[in-house]
Parts: C-alpha cells; structure tokens; sequence
C-alpha cells in the first residue's frame, strides 16, 4: 500500500510539474530578426512565439543611445506580438525588449536589435526633438508601474500554484494514512 501511494504521489507530482513546464511559449523569431541590418523603410516590428501569449504583453524599442521610440499599437495576436510606429524609424541602431505573458500565465523576457539602413530622400530633412522632462518622467513612471503590476502578478500566480501543490500533496497523505490506520483495524 505504501509503495502505491508513494508511486501515486510521485506520478502527480512530476505531472503537475512536466504540464507547467511545456505550457510556455518560447519565440520562434522576429521580424526583423536579431543582428538584422533593415534597408528598406520599417514600419512594424513582429515577434512571433510558439504558443499563445496573453494581454499585458508588451514591446520596448529605443536607439544605442537610449531615446525610446513611442509605438502607436502594440497588437497582441494568438501567436505574434506586433509593434508599430506611426512614420517610418529613422536609420539608426535599435534595441528591443519584449515581455509576455504565456497562455499558462508565466512572464518571459528578452531582447534583441537590429539596424535600420533604408536609403533617405535629399528633400526629407532629419528633425530630432528631445522629450520633455514631463514626458520623460510620464514614460518613467509608466514603466516603473508596468514592472511593479508584472512583478505583483507573477507572485500571485506562482503563490497560487505553490498552494495548490501544498493542498493536493497534503490530501494525498492525509488519505494515505487514513487508508494505512483502516487497514491495521
């Protein structure tokens, strides 16, 4: 009786952990990918996983010298997370960092960059504007709260299953040793 409670227990334990551990979703690719030099105008910046991704999914693009780059739409489809911009970027170096948020409720993380090196008309003139402290400390505060709301979740989420463990393992003994004392009567 031992042994198939102990096997009962170790079968559900391993279960529980194998189905969380293949519910993420990994990315499958970008466009354009990591270490990519663009030569034609870019307008969308799409990432592409392989398992669905949840609301709160988000995309951060900013050039080598850390300027963000505002993004009209972040699109979060079944698999693809999409970015745009409102006019093309302008040649430079960019960095992308993007988080997720897997069917299975667990954030992933990651980054890569590319270059943008499309061919620029003589008669479009380059117009670069600093941002505002305002905007500055605006953007700042957004992203402080967004990493606080994603820490805050993913604890909860991870307590949950924690407790969920603690509950179906406590009930497994629990019946074990009833099953064990009836049987010694």
């Amino acid at each position: 009786m031992k042994r198939i409670f102990t096997a009962a227990a170790a079968v559900l334990l391993a279960m529980s952990i194998s189905t969380s551990a293949f519910a993420h979703s990994h990315i499958g690719g970008s466009n354009p990918a990591d270490g990519e030099v663009v030569t034609e105008p870019l307008k969308e910046i799409v990432l592409e996983f392989d398992g669905k991704i949840e609301q709160g999914s988000y995309i951060d693009v900013k050039t080598t010298e850390g300027k963000a780059i505002k993004l009209q739409d972040i699109i979060i489809g079944d698999g693809t997370l999409t970015g745009t911009v409102v006019e093309p970027l302008p040649n430079d170096e960019y960095q992308v960092n993007w988080s997720i948020i897997s069917a299975d409720g667990h954030p992933l993380e990651g980054e890569f960059s590319f270059t943008v090196n499309a061919p620029v008309p003589e008669s479009v003139e380059e117009v670069t504007k600093e941002p505002s402290e305002t905007t500055k400390s605006v953007e700042k505060s957004t992203e402080d709260h967004e990493k606080a709301a994603s820490a805050d979740k993913e604890e909860k989420e991870s307590s949950s299953m924690s407790a969920i463990l603690i509950v179906l393992l406590v009930i497994i003994v629990a019946g074990g040793f009833f099953l064990l004392t009836k049987r010694k009567k």
